[in-house]
């Protein structure tokens, strides 16, 4: 049963995670009244409090007694709590220690997985979806444990930042040119080390030539795998969110490609133009509009890349792991 003095605080919307905070002043009968917080001021309840020696803000003053009566009854003018003391620790902090989204108010959640998105940068269009990257980390960061960076970087082949990240997204429109020299080892080695490489057809299904020239790359690199569909039972679909297709900016095919390895995907090849379906304005619309489900499509290819992205950091955990949706479904329980 949940104690009296915790109140369950959501924040986030949709699937996430809620935190425990201290409900100062809420029902019960030794419940202090509480002054409101001083405008302009940090009006959040102070997070439940560790024991002494793991208090991550510093040493509190010591309370020789509670502050309210021990009567039980309504607390005096000078036993009123305020959130003065939990300010001044606060005051000065990084506001990004504060971010409930990281799913510790007090910044220090080991828990969290600090990721990059990196984007592959070639000679020609290898940036036809701008902030595409940008968009799915910040969706990430508000349905899941994930804390990717919030401006995702793009990396050369040829450099160690391409080593740094499990995931390599590589986009492209038209004719992917030749790679550097070195290049195509490098995804080799990427790719055997365990990473992931995404790659996305800007044209949505109506220009095969990026997709093509991807085949004979991954050909090259990865020549004991061929590049095939993947199935509808893979963990791809279930490893955050239960999706039936790969929904992007257009839903052309109802499959990705993949060169796999016993079950292990190494090499994604998305036709739908999932960059299109994520990337933004500078006023925070739509960039593209998604054809032909509109919103509920986008939706569905933001999903996709949450999707791509715990398969990348957490890999095949889920196959052996029966969904709680599906238990639901399966017993009809409501």
């Amino acid at each position: 049963m949940r104690p009296a003095d915790l109140t369950r605080r959501a924040v986030l919307c949709g699937l996430g995670a809620a935190t425990l905070l201290p409900a100062v002043g809420s029902a019960g009968p030794r419940s202090p009244t509480r002054r409101p917080p001083p405008e302009g001021t940090l009006g959040r309840s102070a997070p439940p409090e560790p024991p002494e020696d793991a208090w991550p803000l510093g040493p509190r003053p010591d309370e020789a007694e509670p502050p309210w009566g021990d009567d039980g009854g309504e607390a005096s003018d000078d036993e009123v709590v305020d959130d003065a003391w939990l300010r001044d620790q606060l005051r000065g902090l990084d506001p990004s220690q504060l971010d409930p989204f990281a799913g510790n108010v007090t910044g220090l959640d080991p828990s969290t997985i600090t990721i990059d998105l990196p984007q592959l940068r070639y000679e020609g269009r290898w940036n036809p979806r701008p902030g595409a990257m940008r968009v799915l980390a910040r969706e990430l960061r508000l349905r899941t444990r994930l804390e990717p960076v919030h401006e995702p970087s793009s990396v050369a082949l040829g450099t160690d930042a391409l080593f740094a990240s499990p995931f390599l997204y590589v986009a492209g429109e038209g004719e992917l040119p030749p790679l550097p020299s070195g290049g195509e080892e490098a995804l080799r080695r990427f790719i055997d080390l365990g990473g992931l490489i995404l790659f996305d057809a800007a044209d949505g299904g109506t220009d095969v030539g990026f997709v093509r020239d991807v085949k004979a790359l991954l050909g090259r690199i990865a020549p004991a795998s061929e590049v095939a569909p993947v199935g509808r039972d893979h963990v791809l679909y279930r490893s955050f969110y239960l999706l039936d297709a790969p929904m992007g900016r257009t839903r052309t095919h109802d499959h990705v490609l993949a060169v796999q390895d016993e079950g292990r995907l190494r090499a994604l090849v998305m036709r739908n133009d999932l960059g299109g379906a994520l990337a933004e304005t500078n006023d925070g619309l739509p960039a593209w509009p998604c054809t032909p489900g509109g919103n509920v499509q986008r939706e569905q290819a933001v999903r996709l890349g949450v999707n791509v992205l715990l398969y990348a950091t957490c890999t095949d955990y889920k196959a052996d792991r029966a969904h709680v949706e599906t238990l639901l479904r399966s017993r009809r329980w409501r």
